[in-house]
């Protein structure tokens, strides 16, 4: 348990860079790197970053490269900002074997579990305030 909580509290430690700031009324931030938090090479991470991409762009237009990072650049990690539905981005997350994902409605970023059941969605605070554009 005490991991998942530093794992679950690491997770909220983060800023969005992209090109532009998604338009999109509400969206769901996801990547297919590291599943399970189980850092894998480089390559793989692309490959299911790409497979991921590919699903996405068949569920929507809606889909941006966005990359999460911590504050201190110590790790990053490529994913994208898409359109969809908070029950899609989650059935999706699970799908690629993702801990969590970032959902963004009205303003607001919010940590959501996906694979993980001993957390509650998390309101980080407006977007804007995790948000740069490169």
């Amino acid at each position: 348990m005490c991991e998942n909580i530093s794992l679950w509290c690491s997770y909220q430690a983060i800023l969005f860079k992209a090109e532009q700031h998604p338009v999109y009324p509400r969206f769901a931030i996801l990547t297919a790197f590291n599943p399970r938090s189980i850092v894998l090479n480089n390559p793989d991470n692309l490959k299911r970053n790409e497979l991921l991409k590919i699903e996405l762009l068949s569920m929507t237009n809606g889909v941006q490269r966005v990359t999460t990072s911590a504050p201190d650049g110590s790790w990053q990690e490529i994913g994208f900002a898409a359109d969809i539905t908070m029950a899609e981005a989650r059935q999706l997350a699970c799908r690629w074997q993702q801990n969590a994902f970032y959902w963004v409605e009205q303003g607001e970023l919010r940590l959501v579990p996906a694979l993980m059941t001993d957390v509650a969605i998390t309101k980080l605070g407006e977007i804007k305030d995790f948000f740069y554009t490169e």
